[in-house]
């Protein structure tokens, strides 16, 4: 009898399961169509060849007053498919932003990842025309980043300007990066396309010479490689492990458990959070916590490394506000993770009204 409940009990999760993953693709089988989730392994960023990035220390920002080309293509079902070109504009000191900013003038500094730099598309900020009432912005959005970066920049920012307002943005994927700086094959790679190996994160490329696709297929062949060298069941453990964690049940039910049982103790977490709280008890009641929503978020609701940070931020202030695109898939990419145009003025609009209610 207890043999004949526990079978019972099984079959009726499985069904359960099976349910539920057939309601979402019912639900959202126009959306997976167009819509890509985590693909960032088939994404190649290309840069205009030259000067890029700068290192500082332990981390980096761009090199001042240039103008980037920045391409990113995907390689998908054997087809390269460019999902943006967009042009990236860097100040007197290096920020992605048109306008230079002043040493002497009390300023707002915006902290934040990719989202804030305004991959994909243009740099968002510069609707601000570089102030705020009597405020100066700086742009601190930076490629990559978390909130141990943010720390390091705001005190490389700080230290030359004067930094009276602080607008500290987050994506739960921000709470598991570390501190890092381009390495020297990168900067190699990024200053002339033929020193690329294929290992790096960025590369240069002379779009106005010739097409990248020849340059691409070399890329996409590295990685490949590297692929096949790893042994048979590494890479089997990992498509099963993949195959499983996308499912969207296994998904939803991962994060409910999280967000109700779970505290992580992830050292990249930990670290992050006493960034966080530096920040904080530097600025005081002068700094604004903005969460951003996430592509994924959109679907699948709120991530758990999201809810996480929200509920530590919550703890030091009730500055804590969200910017969710509107809830609208069509405000990111279809492949790309990030905004498109249409996104970063909704997310100007939303900052904007967080910026004339609290300033």
């Amino acid at each position: 009898m207890k043999k004949i409940n526990f079978f019972l009990a099984i079959s009726s999760f499985l069904v359960g399961i099976i349910l539920i993953e057939f309601f979402f693709i019912l639900k959202y089988s126009n959306i997976s169509k167009e819509y890509k989730l985590s693909l960032n392994d088939k994404r190649f960023m290309l840069f205009s060849e030259g000067n890029v990035f700068s290192n500082i220390d332990k981390i980096f920002k761009y090199y001042p007053n240039q103008k980037i080309i920045s391409k990113t293509f995907y390689k998908i079902d054997n087809t390269w498919k460019k999902e943006y070109e967009y042009e990236i504009v860097t100040n007197n000191f290096g920020l992605v932003q048109k306008d230079d900013i002043k040493t002497n003038s009390p300023s707002i500094l915006f902290l934040g990842d990719s989202f804030i730099e305004g991959q994909g598309s243009y740099s968002w900020v510069n609707k601000f025309n570089g102030k705020f009432e009597n405020y100066q912005i700086i742009n601190g959005g930076i490629i990559g980043t978390g909130p141990q970066q943010f720390e390091l920049l705001e005190k490389h920012i700080s230290n030359k300007f004067q930094v009276e307002k602080l607008i500290f943005f987050y994506i739960g994927d921000d709470l598991r990066r570390n501190i890092f700086n381009i390495s020297d094959n990168s900067l190699s790679c990024l200053k002339d396309h033929t020193n690329c190996i294929g290992n790096e994160n960025f590369y240069g490329f002379p779009f106005t010479k010739k097409p990248p696709f020849e340059f691409l297929n070399f890329l996409d062949k590295y990685r490949k490689e590297q692929t096949d060298n790893k042994n048979f069941y590494n890479i089997t453990k990992f498509k099963v492990k993949k195959f499983f964690l996308e499912l969207n049940t296994v998904k939803i039910i991962k994060n409910f458990i999280k967000q109700k049982f779970y505290i992580s103790k992830n050292e990249y977490i930990q670290r992050n959070f006493r960034s966080i709280e530096n920040l904080f008890k530097k600025y005081k009641n002068s700094i604004i916590f903005v969460q951003l929503t996430s592509k994924n978020e959109i679907i699948y609701g709120q991530e758990y490394d999201t809810f996480y940070a929200e509920q530590f931020i919550k703890q030091l202030t009730e500055k804590h506000f969200v910017c969710d695109f509107e809830r609208d898939i069509k405000n990111y990419y279809k492949i790309d993770m990030h905004p498109n145009k249409k996104g970063y003025e909704s997310l100007f609009n939303c900052v904007e009204k967080i910026l004339q209610n609290q300033l």
